[in-house]
């Protein structure tokens, strides 16, 4: 994995733990597979992070992850990337947050890097159709605006962006559930900026006081 700085690595870290944790979920019935989505497996995420500093998945792609527990049967999560940081290019990490219901619906959830302007110029996240950059609506998705509400977010990176993600749709629990994998695989235990990362992560819990 040469050539990835420390942040791209990271992300690919997260990526690959919640694959992994997606795995131990009962896999779909033959009725209800998708004939338009294809999970990747590890070793096809792997190749895609693999000294690409710019790339994202093919249309139909995505990391399966755990879903939202009684609400859905399957989430998956599309990712886009730029690390190059060329004059006049938005560089960091898109993710799409697909969402299968359990009632035979779709929604999904497009987490950002702040866009040029004043309006959505920070790290957010906005309802949308789609599971990727091509802007084709899932079959079977809600209706639902696209550009707002947008959701102002507590990251400061791409690494942040999808650490955010992970809590949105698990939780404390699910982001300890990540951290635990990631503690288990050396390698990605000695990614400081990915230690320091989720550290500052689990700070956004709060005691309730009377």
């Amino acid at each position: 994995m040469t050539g990835l700085d420390e942040e791209q690595l990271a992300i690919r870290h997260v990526l690959m733990a919640l694959l992994l944790d997606g795995e131990s979920v009962r896999e779909p019935r033959a009725e209800d597979r998708l004939p338009t989505f294809a999970p990747l497996n590890r070793w096809q995420l792997d190749s895609y992070f693999r000294q690409q500093r710019q790339g994202e998945f093919k249309p139909g792609e995505g990391v399966r992850v755990t879903p939202p527990l009684r609400e859905a049967w399957m989430s998956a999560i599309w990712c886009k990337w730029n690390f190059n940081g060329q004059r006049g290019e938005r560089t960091g990490c898109w993710f799409y947050l697909g969402i299968w219901l359990s009632d035979g619906g779709f929604i999904a959830f497009r987490f950002e890097p702040p866009e040029q302007g004043d309006n959505h110029n920070y790290y957010h996240s906005q309802p949308c159709r789609t599971m990727g950059w091509d802007g084709n609506p899932v079959y079977s998705a809600i209706a639902v605006p696209e550009r707002n509400p947008t959701w102002p977010l507590a990251a400061k990176s791409s690494l942040d962006l999808l650490l955010c993600l992970v809590v949105s749709i698990g939780g404390m629990r699910g982001l300890l559930r990540v951290q635990s994998r990631i503690n288990s695989n050396g390698a990605m235990r000695k990614n400081t900026l990915l230690t320091q990362a989720l550290r500052s992560m689990r700070t956004l819990r709060t005691t309730a006081t009377r």
